[in-house]
């Protein structure tokens, strides 16, 4: 049977193991040893309906170094659902590769294709999760802290894809988590019931609030993103206008921890959400958790490939 990851809750199961198999493989090769390639021969499609410098290098060399390649496919060659059925760019493309990994606009076609396709599907992003940036952000997170269970992640902004991932894969490895956010931008409530329910079971909180300085209180980790995602470009100066109280900046970091990180997703804008101090100083490790979007990703395709 296939197995799909367009959620995290999708990983549920194996979350931290796929976390433990990607800190395994990042170390790999050793010196003097041949790279292992679970996936030689394997085939991935990538579907992008939106442009990424990050998913894509990250998913094609990626499978390269698991011995197999990727095949890109831009919004020039298929309008999902506009020019072509969803249904059958699923079936047409299950002829082809092994895997699908779909970067799109919308959750609802996310589901339609990996109800279609006979194999694997795998988001790089839709409207409602973003699941293996959060592998990354939790793979970060282990590597910087040593421990993901009892730590205490703050997320301040827009309450978007990013942060409704965030409280799920928060609340599966035990981390408490606190989201301010504008009422208006909070984040999904049935995601949010599910990720207390989760928490509530793991002994850890995921709360919301609109106030960030209490969410920055004593936190382990401070993570924002962009106030204005591809797609919204007309609500610009409405959502920097509502957003200016919840930028990340020096005021804001002294609540932390003071051995707090610092995770952005990128791309990011300085002087917006965050401020050049907090992002490009000591606490700061986006770089990093750019790198770890690629052995996250890795895991994943072992996860629902290497069988």
């Amino acid at each position: 049977m296939k197995r799909d990851i367009i959620s995290v809750l999708d990983m549920k199961d194996d979350f931290e193991a796929i976390l433990s198999n990607a800190a395994k493989m990042k170390k790999e090769p050793k010196k003097g040893q041949k790279p292992q390639e679970p996936l030689k021969g394997r085939v991935l499609g990538m579907v992008f309906e939106k442009p990424s410098l990050r998913t894509r290098v990250s998913f094609e060399v990626g499978m390269a170094q698991l011995g197999g390649r990727a095949v890109y496919i831009g919004p020039d060659e298929v309008s999902i659902g506009k020019r072509e059925s969803v249904a059958d760019v699923a079936n047409v493309l299950s002829r082809y590769v092994n895997c699908i990994m779909y970067r799109a606009f919308s959750n609802q076609n996310m589901r339609a294709l990996a109800k279609h396709a006979s194999v694997p599907v795998i988001s790089g992003l839709d409207d409602l999760e973003h699941p293996c940036q959060c592998a990354a952000d939790m793979l970060t997170i282990m590597e910087k802290k040593g421990k993901l269970a009892g730590l205490r992640l703050a997320y301040v902004g827009d309450g978007n894809n990013v942060c409704n991932s965030l409280m799920l894969g928060a609340a599966l490895v035990g981390m408490s988590m606190r989201a301010a956010t504008p009422k208006d931008f909070r984040p999904n409530p049935e995601l949010l019931a599910k990720a207390q329910e989760i928490a509530k079971q793991k002994g850890c909180t995921i709360e919301l609030m609109s106030n960030p300085f209490q969410a920055a209180e004593g936190a382990d980790v401070l993570y924002t993103d962009t106030w204005v995602s591809m797609g919204q470009e007309q609500e610009k100066e409405m959502r920097e206008r509502l957003f200016l109280p919840y930028q990340v900046n020096e005021k804001l970091a002294e609540k932390a921890s003071k051995n707090y990180i610092f995770l952005h997703c990128l791309p990011a804008h300085r002087g917006l959400e965050v401020s050049a101090e907090v992002i490009d100083g000591p606490h700061s490790v986006v770089f990093n958790q750019a790198e770890n979007r690629m052995h996250a990703q890795k895991a994943i395709l072992v996860a629902v490939l290497g069988r």
